[in-house]
């Protein structure tokens, strides 16, 4: 070497300064060959083995979830269709009114045969099926003698009346049993569903994703490694000019509601905004330099989203143990792609909270209708007979039923009205004590055998809307009569403070879930949205409530424990002064 030319030591430092950046280049394309192959496999055994646990658990509950439920529903209703039928028969007397009760019969029967199926593969509901079975057995027992009474004659449909008090008692039992068991069915379908269906739809995507990622980096390094480490220089001066740019636009940014993220084109974070942080539930520190699929795991939810909604859709992402809905959009350019979430929860929830409303309206509108259809029948019909306290009973039933179509509209006008701050208070001085008393009075007349008392002391006097105030107690009172069972204790009491007047309505019933006791006066809120329970309303008393005494100054609160009783008070300030 040391009697070499200088031309040829030159030579020979350039082919041991080539070969082993050749000899790099190959072992990295051999390597990232292998890891591509790899990848290709495991994208493949990963979705054969996902579609086999899929279908596995698809056998399961299609064949036991979904019929269980099913079966339970309709089963409700068919039985409510003949209650109602044999009702309307013992009413009106019209053969024809049993129709729907001929046609439930065969598909209470087949539903019921469906649940004894199901219990083969489920044994753990088979004492509740059996239960519900004798239930059934007993009611249509109880509905083959009422029709039986009322088709021999007036004597007979008189006792088949009578004897309304013990059909209704066998149709509760019924519908807590079904209730029970429907329950039941929800929840192994809720299971179901997110056991599998979840599990299922985000591991292949998150595993085809990851692969197809990869997979399209490892092409990506394969094909273009050698001409991209050329342009290093000049994308790093591009990117600090960039920089230079966006940190213009990061400022304005840092000022905006919705999230917003940018990506670059090997989708790694570049920019995090504080809205991100709130909404996503992620650092800026932590999110910054990684790559997006990382800091987002539901990222394929969002892109699935886009491209089938585009810009716009609506996408539930998991926070907190909670899904919340976001619109997504994306802007793509030349250095990657900006990605928006705007958090549209609040709005999610009052459009199921409408379509709740809409749902029990409807049913709380029907039952006073059906019965106001069918007294009005009766009365029209020719051939009935001249029965004077037939004839008040029914008058008493259209005016009961008309007055509860009434309170129903008169809410939904109120709310209304709250919504749009048009509801103005008529304020003046109102004797509490006197109010109570003419709201106890009033009540009385429904209440047996429940028991209401008034604790008031004289000369307690409020600056308040008279009639508001009262529609808040009347309203409490009825909630508190609905829920309480009988011969228990009601009590409206009445207490001066130093700082205005309280109002508590105290009752002994069933009490109100501690999760419930959150959202009770939430608009739309039912804490028994399936009406299981057999109370009605309509989900507008309570935020009525408090938004009148909220305008009157007051504040309103519940205290309850279920199976204990509940305690609304309602604070008033003192009177103004003069």
């Amino acid at each position: 070497m040391a009697n070499q030319p200088p031309a040829a030591e030159s030579r020979n430092e350039t082919e041991e300064t080539v070969d082993p950046a050749r000899t790099a280049r190959r072992r990295t394309q051999l390597a990232l060959g292998v890891m591509l192959a790899l990848l290709i496999v495991l994208a493949g055994t990963a979705t054969f083995a996902i579609n086999r646990l899929y279908q596995t658990g698809e056998n399961r509950y299609v064949k036991e979830a979904f019929p269980l439920r099913n079966n339970s529903r309709d089963l409700i209703l068919q039985m409510l269709n003949e209650e109602t039928a044999v009702r309307g028969y013992l009413i009106t007397g019209d053969r024809a009114s049993l129709q729907p009760y001929e046609q439930a019969r065969p598909v209470a029967a087949d539903d019921l045969a469906s649940l004894k199926r199901l219990t083969l593969r489920r044994p753990e509901i088979a004492a509740d099926v059996a239960e519900l079975r004798r239930s059934v057995r007993d009611l249509e027992t109880y509905f083959r003698g009422q029709i039986a009474l009322v088709a021999s004659g007036r004597a007979g449909q008189l006792r088949a009346q009578h004897n309304l008090p013990a059909g209704k008692a066998r149709f509760d039992r019924f519908r807590v049993l079904a209730g029970s068991l429907l329950g039941r069915a929800e929840q192994i379908v809720r299971s179901a569903e997110r056991g599998q269906r979840d599990t299922y739809r985000r591991t292949l995507v998150l595993v085809l994703a990851t692969a197809a990622g990869a997979a399209a980096i490892g092409i990506a390094l394969l094909l273009f490694l050698p001409r991209r480490m050329g342009l290093l220089y000049r994308r790093e001066r591009d990117a600090r000019r960039a920089a230079e740019r966006g940190d213009r636009a990061s400022r304005a940014l840092a000022h905006v509601d919705d999230a917003v993220v940018l990506l670059d084109l090997d989708d790694t974070v570049r920019y995090w905004n504080p809205a991100a942080v709130t909404s996503l539930g992620v650092t800026e520190l932590h999110a910054l330099g990684r790559p997006v699929r990382e800091v987002i795991p539901q990222l394929a939810l969002i892109e699935q989203a886009l491209v089938r909604g585009g810009q716009g859709a609506m996408v539930p992402l998991a926070r907190d143990g909670a899904d919340r809905w976001f619109g997504v959009s994306e802007s793509r350019f030349a250095e990657g792609r900006v990605i928006v979430l705007r958090d549209v929860t609040a709005e999610q929830q009052l459009d199921r909270a409408r379509t709740e409303f809409l749902a029990t309206a409807s049913h709380e509108l029907r039952t006073p209708l059906t019965a106001v259809y069918g007294a009005v029948r009766t009365l029209r019909r020719s051939d009935r007979p001249d029965e004077p306290e037939l004839t008040d009973r029914l008058l008493a039933m259209i005016e009961q039923e008309s007055e509860r179509l009434t309170a129903i509209v008169e809410q939904i006008l109120v709310s209304a009205q709250l919504d749009r701050r048009a509801l103005h208070l008529d304020r003046q001085t109102c004797d509490l004590r006197e109010l109570c008393e003419s709201v106890i009075a009033s009540a009385e007349l429904r209440a047996a055998p429940k028991v209401l008392t008034l604790d008031a002391p004289e000369n307690v006097f409020v600056e308040c809307d008279a009639a508001r105030l009262r529609q808040v107690l009347v309203n409490l009172l009825d909630n508190a009569l609905k829920y309480s069972p009988g011969g228990t204790r009601i009590q409206l009491r009445v207490r001066q403070t130093s700082d205005g007047v309280d109002v508590e309505v105290i009752d002994d019933g069933i009490g109100i879930p501690d999760d419930a006791q959150k959202r009770i006066f939430d608009k739309f809120y039912r804490a028994d949205p399936d009406m299981l329970t057999g109370v009605g309303g309509s989900g507008l008393g309570l935020y009525i409530s408090r938004e009148l005494i909220e305008q009157m100054g007051g504040t309103i609160s519940v205290r309850s424990r279920p199976g204990e009783g509940s305690t609304f008070d309602i604070h008033l300030p003192k009177r103004r002064p003069r």
